[in-house]
């Protein structure tokens, strides 16, 4: 038995030291793209258009690859509105972010693309569903815009999250 055990041992030491220098040469991952700044999409009733728009804007602050920030939105007509937070990780032009609401405690997982001046937003997971089945007001699928005049962001991480 001790024999099967040496030379499993022997073995993996063998193919952990083969390994090294794989290790060693892995490729960087590409420069993080620049996510800082404000951005914004607009829901309108295309069916009703003397209704007011809704729409959904975040505020995002890039420390290296770390992401924080904070969000509004509106439904169509001002029917429902929400505000919150959000969290992540940038690596090149892709981001994950966990995009909290203030209002109902949900939470979604976001893959967010730069594509431009284009955010590609989009949900891949919910993480916790809406306190009492409440609506979303956090967009799902939707491409945001970069504001024109997104000043330079004046809080760090630290301060909107606390940690």
């Amino acid at each position: 038995m001790t024999l099967i055990k040496h030379s499993i041992m022997a073995a993996s030491l063998a193919l952990g030291t083969a390994t090294l220098p794989a290790c060693a040469s892995t490729p960087k991952s590409p420069p993080t793209a620049g996510f800082s700044g404000d951005w914004h999409v607009k829901w309108c009733d295309r069916t009703n258009p003397k209704l007011d728009c809704g729409g959904f804007d975040i505020s995002v602050v890039q420390e290296g690859n770390r992401l924080c920030g904070d969000f509004g939105g509106a439904l169509v007509n001002l029917r429902q509105i929400d505000d919150g937070t959000l969290i992540g990780t940038a690596v090149g032009n892709t981001a994950v972010l966990a995009v909290q609401s203030n209002r109902n405690g949900a939470i979604l997982l976001i893959r967010a693309e730069l594509q431009g001046d284009a955010l590609k937003w989009e949900e891949v997971d919910l993480i916790h569903k809406a306190d009492n089945n409440d609506i979303l007001v956090i967009a799902t699928n939707d491409v945001l815009q970069r504001s024109a005049s997104s000043p330079q962001p004046t809080h760090t991480c630290r301060q909107i999250t606390g940690s």
